[in-house]
Protein backbone atom coordinates (compact mmCIF):
# COMPACT_ATOMS: atom_id res chain seq x y z
CA UNK A 1 0.00 0.00 0.00
CA UNK A 2 1.16 3.71 -0.93
CA UNK A 3 2.16 6.02 1.84
CA UNK A 4 0.59 9.18 2.05
CA UNK A 5 -0.28 11.83 4.33
CA UNK A 6 -3.78 13.96 4.47
CA UNK A 7 -3.00 17.71 6.03
CA UNK A 8 -5.97 17.99 8.13
CA UNK A 9 -6.57 18.58 11.64
CA UNK A 10 -8.14 15.36 12.82
CA UNK A 11 -7.45 13.34 9.63
CA UNK A 12 -4.63 10.45 9.99
CA UNK A 13 -4.96 7.14 8.72
CA UNK A 14 -5.59 5.99 12.13
CA UNK A 15 -8.32 8.20 13.65
CA UNK A 16 -11.90 8.19 13.92
CA UNK A 17 -13.69 8.08 10.81
CA UNK A 18 -17.52 8.53 10.16
CA UNK A 19 -19.23 6.54 7.58
CA UNK A 20 -23.15 8.32 7.62
CA UNK A 21 -25.06 11.24 9.25
CA UNK A 22 -28.85 11.25 10.22
CA UNK A 23 -30.65 14.02 12.08
CA UNK A 24 -28.10 15.36 15.03
CA UNK A 25 -25.65 12.45 14.91
CA UNK A 26 -22.97 11.28 12.96
CA UNK A 27 -22.53 7.31 12.73
CA UNK A 28 -18.36 6.18 12.88
CA UNK A 29 -17.01 3.04 11.58
CA UNK A 30 -18.07 1.38 14.39
CA UNK A 31 -21.89 1.77 14.27
CA UNK A 32 -21.62 4.00 17.12
CA UNK A 33 -23.82 7.47 17.06
CA UNK A 34 -21.86 10.23 17.94
CA UNK A 35 -24.09 13.63 18.71
CA UNK A 36 -22.96 16.54 16.82
CA UNK A 37 -22.77 19.68 19.26
CA UNK A 38 -21.58 21.71 15.73
CA UNK A 39 -24.17 20.42 13.49
CA UNK A 40 -21.72 20.91 10.43
CA UNK A 41 -20.20 23.70 11.47
CA UNK A 42 -23.52 25.24 11.48
CA UNK A 43 -24.64 24.41 7.93
CA UNK A 44 -26.64 21.77 9.22
CA UNK A 45 -29.71 23.90 10.60
CA UNK A 46 -32.26 21.06 9.45
CA UNK A 47 -30.26 18.16 10.80
CA UNK A 48 -27.72 15.74 8.73
CA UNK A 49 -29.66 14.29 5.45
CA UNK A 50 -32.81 15.82 6.08
CA UNK A 51 -35.19 14.48 3.59
CA UNK A 52 -36.07 17.13 1.22
CA UNK A 53 -33.04 18.40 0.67
CA UNK A 54 -31.72 14.29 0.36
CA UNK A 55 -34.74 14.36 -2.31
CA UNK A 56 -34.26 17.19 -4.22
CA UNK A 57 -30.44 16.41 -4.61
CA UNK A 58 -30.97 12.63 -6.30
CA UNK A 59 -33.24 14.13 -8.55
CA UNK A 60 -31.48 16.91 -9.73
CA UNK A 61 -28.46 14.89 -9.84
CA UNK A 62 -29.51 12.43 -12.13
CA UNK A 63 -30.72 15.39 -14.37
CA UNK A 64 -26.61 16.79 -14.39
CA UNK A 65 -24.52 17.74 -11.78
CA UNK A 66 -22.74 20.81 -13.69
CA UNK A 67 -23.30 22.41 -16.90
CA UNK A 68 -20.94 25.60 -16.59
CA UNK A 69 -23.68 27.33 -18.37
CA UNK A 70 -27.23 28.90 -17.61
CA UNK A 71 -29.53 26.85 -15.99
CA UNK A 72 -33.09 27.14 -14.58
CA UNK A 73 -32.62 26.19 -11.23
CA UNK A 74 -30.01 29.16 -10.65
CA UNK A 75 -32.90 31.33 -11.39
CA UNK A 76 -35.02 29.80 -9.27
CA UNK A 77 -32.90 30.10 -6.14
CA UNK A 78 -32.15 34.10 -7.33
CA UNK A 79 -36.08 34.30 -7.00
CA UNK A 80 -36.03 32.61 -3.36
CA UNK A 81 -33.39 34.71 -2.46
CA UNK A 82 -34.70 38.03 -3.49
CA UNK A 83 -38.33 37.00 -1.45
CA UNK A 84 -36.03 35.96 1.94
CA UNK A 85 -33.11 38.20 2.03
CA UNK A 86 -33.05 41.88 2.80
CA UNK A 87 -34.74 44.27 -0.24
CA UNK A 88 -32.13 45.94 -0.98
CA UNK A 89 -29.80 43.21 -1.76
CA UNK A 90 -31.14 42.22 -5.00
CA UNK A 91 -27.60 41.68 -6.59
CA UNK A 92 -26.16 38.00 -6.70
CA UNK A 93 -22.82 36.10 -7.48
CA UNK A 94 -22.68 32.49 -6.66
CA UNK A 95 -19.45 30.81 -5.48
CA UNK A 96 -18.10 27.77 -3.87
CA UNK A 97 -17.10 28.36 0.11
CA UNK A 98 -18.07 31.16 2.52
CA UNK A 99 -13.76 32.00 1.78
CA UNK A 100 -14.67 32.67 -1.48
CA UNK A 101 -17.55 34.78 -1.02
CA UNK A 102 -15.74 37.21 1.41
CA UNK A 103 -12.87 37.30 -1.09
CA UNK A 104 -14.83 38.47 -4.07
CA UNK A 105 -17.09 40.86 -1.78
CA UNK A 106 -13.61 42.78 -0.79
CA UNK A 107 -12.65 42.46 -4.52
CA UNK A 108 -15.69 44.59 -5.34
CA UNK A 109 -15.90 46.35 -2.15
CA UNK A 110 -11.95 47.53 -3.59
CA UNK A 111 -13.37 48.07 -7.22
CA UNK A 112 -16.49 50.14 -5.99
CA UNK A 113 -14.21 52.49 -4.01
CA UNK A 114 -11.21 52.33 -6.06
CA UNK A 115 -9.27 52.30 -2.61
CA UNK A 116 -8.01 49.03 -1.10
CA UNK A 117 -7.61 49.36 2.96
CA UNK A 118 -9.58 46.76 4.32
CA UNK A 119 -10.44 46.97 8.21
CA UNK A 120 -11.63 44.02 9.95
CA UNK A 121 -12.30 42.81 13.96
CA UNK A 122 -10.16 41.00 16.11
CA UNK A 123 -11.74 37.09 16.91
CA UNK A 124 -13.48 37.43 14.00
CA UNK A 125 -13.16 34.73 11.13
CA UNK A 126 -13.59 35.24 7.38
CA UNK A 127 -12.17 32.26 5.98
CA UNK A 128 -8.80 31.47 4.41
CA UNK A 129 -8.31 34.90 3.13
CA UNK A 130 -4.97 36.79 3.59
CA UNK A 131 -6.29 40.02 4.39
CA UNK A 132 -8.05 38.33 7.80
CA UNK A 133 -5.25 35.85 8.88
CA UNK A 134 -3.29 38.42 11.51
CA UNK A 135 -2.90 37.58 14.79
CA UNK A 136 -2.20 38.55 18.27
CA UNK A 137 -1.38 35.08 19.20
CA UNK A 138 -4.46 33.59 20.83
CA UNK A 139 -5.96 32.05 17.63
CA UNK A 140 -2.68 30.21 16.18
CA UNK A 141 -1.48 29.67 19.86
CA UNK A 142 2.29 31.28 20.64
CA UNK A 143 2.20 35.34 22.27
CA UNK A 144 3.59 37.34 19.39
CA UNK A 145 2.30 38.99 16.67
CA UNK A 146 2.47 37.56 13.17
CA UNK A 147 0.91 35.99 10.19
CA UNK A 148 0.40 32.44 9.60
CA UNK A 149 3.37 31.07 7.61
CA UNK A 150 2.76 31.27 4.28
CA UNK A 151 1.28 34.79 3.99
CA UNK A 152 3.44 37.78 2.85
CA UNK A 153 3.61 41.01 5.12
CA UNK A 154 2.88 43.18 2.70
CA UNK A 155 -0.62 42.18 3.65
CA UNK A 156 -0.45 44.32 6.49
CA UNK A 157 -0.39 47.30 4.37
CA UNK A 158 -4.34 46.74 2.84
CA UNK A 159 -5.78 45.83 5.82
CA UNK A 160 -6.41 47.07 9.57
CA UNK A 161 -7.36 44.68 12.25
CA UNK A 162 -9.67 46.48 15.19
CA UNK A 163 -10.76 45.76 18.80
CA UNK A 164 -13.90 44.23 18.79
CA UNK A 165 -16.65 45.47 20.99
CA UNK A 166 -14.01 48.34 21.66
CA UNK A 167 -14.73 52.88 21.52
CA UNK A 168 -10.81 52.46 20.53
CA UNK A 169 -12.16 50.99 17.15
CA UNK A 170 -13.37 53.84 15.99
CA UNK A 171 -9.92 55.98 16.89
CA UNK A 172 -8.10 53.98 14.66
CA UNK A 173 -10.64 53.96 11.79
CA UNK A 174 -10.78 57.59 12.03
CA UNK A 175 -6.82 57.28 11.32
CA UNK A 176 -7.62 55.60 8.15
CA UNK A 177 -10.75 56.57 6.82
CA UNK A 178 -9.51 58.31 3.88
CA UNK A 179 -7.80 54.89 2.70
CA UNK A 180 -10.60 52.33 3.20
CA UNK A 181 -12.75 50.84 1.28
CA UNK A 182 -14.76 48.76 3.49
CA UNK A 183 -15.22 47.02 6.99
CA UNK A 184 -16.00 43.39 7.19
CA UNK A 185 -17.82 42.32 9.98
CA UNK A 186 -19.62 39.20 11.67
CA UNK A 187 -23.19 40.50 12.72
CA UNK A 188 -22.17 37.73 15.50
CA UNK A 189 -18.96 36.37 15.88
CA UNK A 190 -18.26 32.73 16.81
CA UNK A 191 -15.52 33.49 19.07
CA UNK A 192 -17.63 35.72 21.58
CA UNK A 193 -21.51 35.51 20.48
CA UNK A 194 -23.13 37.89 21.59
CA UNK A 195 -26.51 40.25 21.21
CA UNK A 196 -25.23 43.41 23.04
CA UNK A 197 -23.32 43.95 19.95
CA UNK A 198 -26.23 45.72 17.85
CA UNK A 199 -25.17 49.52 18.95
CA UNK A 200 -21.70 48.79 18.04
CA UNK A 201 -22.54 47.43 14.40
CA UNK A 202 -25.12 50.51 13.96
CA UNK A 203 -21.99 53.01 14.61
CA UNK A 204 -19.87 51.31 12.90
CA UNK A 205 -22.73 51.70 9.51
CA UNK A 206 -23.23 55.17 10.58
CA UNK A 207 -18.94 55.79 10.37
CA UNK A 208 -19.20 54.52 6.96
CA UNK A 209 -21.80 56.26 5.73
CA UNK A 210 -20.12 59.52 6.98
CA UNK A 211 -16.78 58.66 5.25
CA UNK A 212 -17.73 56.93 2.04
CA UNK A 213 -16.92 52.99 2.94
CA UNK A 214 -18.66 49.98 2.23
CA UNK A 215 -20.45 47.61 5.53
CA UNK A 216 -19.85 44.07 4.53
CA UNK A 217 -21.26 41.63 6.74
CA UNK A 218 -20.16 38.17 6.91
CA UNK A 219 -23.64 36.35 7.62
CA UNK A 220 -21.59 33.05 6.64
CA UNK A 221 -22.89 31.99 10.20
CA UNK A 222 -26.09 33.63 10.59
CA UNK A 223 -27.27 34.11 7.39
CA UNK A 224 -30.80 31.96 7.29
CA UNK A 225 -30.15 31.11 11.37
CA UNK A 226 -31.15 34.31 12.91
CA UNK A 227 -34.37 34.02 11.37
CA UNK A 228 -34.44 33.12 7.40
CA UNK A 229 -33.74 36.69 6.36
CA UNK A 230 -30.33 36.82 9.01
CA UNK A 231 -28.88 39.18 11.69
CA UNK A 232 -29.74 41.94 8.60
CA UNK A 233 -33.19 41.67 8.47
CA UNK A 234 -33.64 40.69 12.35
CA UNK A 235 -31.51 43.63 13.53
CA UNK A 236 -32.61 46.19 10.84
CA UNK A 237 -29.34 46.25 9.44
CA UNK A 238 -27.77 48.09 6.27
CA UNK A 239 -25.02 46.89 4.76
CA UNK A 240 -23.23 47.30 1.07
CA UNK A 241 -22.80 44.13 0.47
CA UNK A 242 -23.73 40.87 2.15
CA UNK A 243 -21.74 37.34 2.24
CA UNK A 244 -23.63 34.17 2.41
CA UNK A 245 -23.08 29.95 3.13
CA UNK A 246 -23.38 26.83 5.44
CA UNK A 247 -27.06 26.58 5.37
CA UNK A 248 -27.81 27.54 2.21
CA UNK A 249 -25.92 24.87 0.83
CA UNK A 250 -27.49 21.52 2.96
CA UNK A 251 -24.75 19.82 3.19
CA UNK A 252 -22.67 20.99 -0.10
CA UNK A 253 -19.88 23.48 -0.80
CA UNK A 254 -21.64 27.41 -1.54
CA UNK A 255 -21.01 31.01 -1.23
CA UNK A 256 -22.98 33.68 -1.90
CA UNK A 257 -22.40 37.61 -2.30
CA UNK A 258 -25.26 39.47 -2.35
CA UNK A 259 -24.98 43.40 -3.13
CA UNK A 260 -27.02 46.33 -3.19
CA UNK A 261 -27.65 48.47 -6.91
CA UNK A 262 -25.19 50.90 -5.90
CA UNK A 263 -22.90 48.33 -5.97
CA UNK A 264 -23.63 46.77 -8.66
CA UNK A 265 -23.48 50.63 -11.06
CA UNK A 266 -20.43 51.19 -9.58
CA UNK A 267 -18.81 47.38 -10.57
CA UNK A 268 -20.74 44.97 -12.70
CA UNK A 269 -22.62 47.72 -14.93
CA UNK A 270 -19.76 50.41 -14.82
CA UNK A 271 -18.37 49.78 -18.38
CA UNK A 272 -14.82 51.48 -17.39
CA UNK A 273 -14.00 48.40 -14.51
CA UNK A 274 -13.30 44.86 -15.14
CA UNK A 275 -14.97 42.93 -13.01
CA UNK A 276 -14.52 38.78 -12.48
CA UNK A 277 -17.49 36.61 -11.38
CA UNK A 278 -16.71 33.14 -13.13
CA UNK A 279 -15.87 29.71 -11.26
CA UNK A 280 -16.04 26.27 -12.26
CA UNK A 281 -18.27 25.29 -9.78
CA UNK A 282 -20.20 28.46 -9.53
CA UNK A 283 -24.06 28.56 -10.15
CA UNK A 284 -24.15 24.99 -10.77
CA UNK A 285 -27.47 23.16 -10.56
CA UNK A 286 -27.13 20.93 -7.77
CA UNK A 287 -25.83 23.34 -6.00
CA UNK A 288 -28.93 25.66 -6.63
CA UNK A 289 -31.52 22.94 -6.31
CA UNK A 290 -30.52 21.72 -2.94
CA UNK A 291 -30.52 25.40 -1.57
CA UNK A 292 -33.91 25.80 -2.94
CA UNK A 293 -35.03 22.97 -1.13
CA UNK A 294 -33.35 24.26 1.97
CA UNK A 295 -35.21 27.64 1.75
CA UNK A 296 -38.29 26.07 1.17
CA UNK A 297 -38.13 24.12 4.69
CA UNK A 298 -36.60 27.09 6.27
CA UNK A 299 -39.75 29.40 5.09
CA UNK A 300 -42.29 26.75 7.30
CA UNK A 301 -40.30 27.00 10.11
CA UNK A 302 -40.65 29.03 13.61
CA UNK A 303 -36.83 29.99 14.68
CA UNK A 304 -38.04 30.36 18.03
CA UNK A 305 -38.40 27.15 18.61
CA UNK A 306 -34.16 26.66 18.20
CA UNK A 307 -33.79 29.86 19.74
CA UNK A 308 -35.81 28.49 22.81
CA UNK A 309 -33.86 25.25 22.94
CA UNK A 310 -30.51 27.04 22.80
CA UNK A 311 -31.57 29.26 25.74
CA UNK A 312 -32.53 26.49 27.68
CA UNK A 313 -29.64 24.85 27.15
CA UNK A 314 -27.54 28.03 28.50
CA UNK A 315 -29.94 28.89 31.50
CA UNK A 316 -30.14 24.72 32.50
CA UNK A 317 -26.14 24.43 32.25
CA UNK A 318 -25.43 27.66 33.77
CA UNK A 319 -26.94 27.02 37.16
CA UNK A 320 -25.55 23.83 36.94
CA UNK A 321 -22.22 24.83 36.66
CA UNK A 322 -22.97 27.91 39.37
CA UNK A 323 -24.12 25.30 41.80
CA UNK A 324 -20.89 23.22 41.63
CA UNK A 325 -18.87 25.85 41.43
CA UNK A 326 -17.29 25.19 37.74
CA UNK A 327 -15.36 28.37 36.45
CA UNK A 328 -16.76 28.22 33.20
CA UNK A 329 -20.31 29.63 31.68
CA UNK A 330 -22.55 28.59 28.06
CA UNK A 331 -23.38 32.08 26.55
CA UNK A 332 -24.47 33.20 23.46
CA UNK A 333 -27.70 34.33 21.36
CA UNK A 334 -30.75 33.04 19.14
CA UNK A 335 -29.27 29.37 18.44
CA UNK A 336 -25.77 29.79 18.47
CA UNK A 337 -23.68 29.17 21.61
CA UNK A 338 -20.34 29.06 23.35
CA UNK A 339 -18.63 27.52 26.15
CA UNK A 340 -16.22 29.69 27.88
CA UNK A 341 -14.28 28.26 30.03
CA UNK A 342 -14.35 31.06 32.74
CA UNK A 343 -17.28 33.00 34.64
CA UNK A 344 -15.74 36.29 34.13
CA UNK A 345 -18.04 38.24 31.73
CA UNK A 346 -16.07 38.29 28.24
CA UNK A 347 -16.01 41.78 26.09
CA UNK A 348 -14.30 40.46 23.22
CA UNK A 349 -12.02 37.68 21.78
CA UNK A 350 -9.00 39.77 23.27
CA UNK A 351 -10.47 39.50 26.70
CA UNK A 352 -11.23 35.68 26.69
CA UNK A 353 -7.95 34.46 25.57
CA UNK A 354 -6.88 36.46 28.69
CA UNK A 355 -8.81 35.08 30.84
CA UNK A 356 -9.78 31.51 29.77
CA UNK A 357 -8.59 28.30 31.46
CA UNK A 358 -5.25 26.61 29.75
CA UNK A 359 -6.03 25.69 25.97
CA UNK A 360 -5.14 21.81 27.43
CA UNK A 361 -7.38 21.97 29.77
CA UNK A 362 -9.79 22.69 26.82
CA UNK A 363 -8.62 19.86 25.44
CA UNK A 364 -9.09 17.23 27.78
CA UNK A 365 -12.50 18.79 27.97
CA UNK A 366 -12.95 17.82 24.31
CA UNK A 367 -11.93 14.64 24.78
CA UNK A 368 -14.15 14.11 27.49
CA UNK A 369 -16.91 14.82 25.68
CA UNK A 370 -15.90 12.42 23.18
CA UNK A 371 -16.43 9.80 25.44
CA UNK A 372 -19.42 10.51 26.44
CA UNK A 373 -20.49 10.14 22.40
CA UNK A 374 -20.32 14.05 22.22
CA UNK A 375 -18.40 15.51 19.28
CA UNK A 376 -17.32 18.59 20.30
CA UNK A 377 -16.26 21.48 17.38
CA UNK A 378 -12.52 22.24 17.37
CA UNK A 379 -13.84 26.06 17.13
CA UNK A 380 -15.49 25.69 19.90
CA UNK A 381 -19.27 26.83 18.28
CA UNK A 382 -22.54 24.86 18.93
CA UNK A 383 -25.85 24.90 17.47
CA UNK A 384 -29.40 23.95 18.06
CA UNK A 385 -31.23 22.76 14.80
CA UNK A 386 -34.60 21.84 13.71
CA UNK A 387 -33.26 18.17 14.23
CA UNK A 388 -33.39 18.71 18.55
CA UNK A 389 -35.42 18.44 20.93
CA UNK A 390 -36.03 19.08 24.60
CA UNK A 391 -34.91 16.20 25.74
CA UNK A 392 -31.72 15.93 23.70
CA UNK A 393 -30.54 19.10 25.00
CA UNK A 394 -31.47 18.74 28.09
CA UNK A 395 -29.06 15.50 27.73
CA UNK A 396 -26.17 17.73 26.48
CA UNK A 397 -26.61 19.90 28.70
CA UNK A 398 -25.67 17.18 31.48
CA UNK A 399 -22.84 15.78 29.29
CA UNK A 400 -20.90 19.02 29.38
CA UNK A 401 -21.26 19.38 32.74
CA UNK A 402 -20.76 15.56 33.61
CA UNK A 403 -17.58 16.03 31.19
CA UNK A 404 -16.58 19.52 33.10
CA UNK A 405 -16.63 17.80 36.51
CA UNK A 406 -14.18 14.91 34.98
CA UNK A 407 -11.91 17.55 33.68
CA UNK A 408 -11.80 19.62 36.68
CA UNK A 409 -11.18 17.27 39.71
Amino acid sequence: MEKYTIHHADYEKDATKYISSKGAFLINENGSSIFDAGLGAGSQILGHCHDDVIHSLKEQAERGILFLKNNPQIHLLAEQLSCVLPHELKNFVFCNSGSEATQRAIRYARAATSKNKIASFHGGWHGMNEWTLQDDGGRFGGQDIRLPSGIPLSILEHSILLPYNDQLAFDILSQNKNQLAAICIEPIQGSNPRGDIISFLKKIEAFCKDNGILVIYDEIITGFRLGIGGACTKWKLNPDIVTYGKILGGGLPVGLVAFTDEVSQLTFKNKEKRILSGGTFSANPLMATTACAVINCLKHRDYSLIDNLASTLREQTNKKLTELGIPCRLSGEASINRLYFTDIPIQNRAHRDQVELDTTIQQRFRENMMKLNVLWPTNGIIFTGFCHNKEMITEFGSKIVSALQITLE
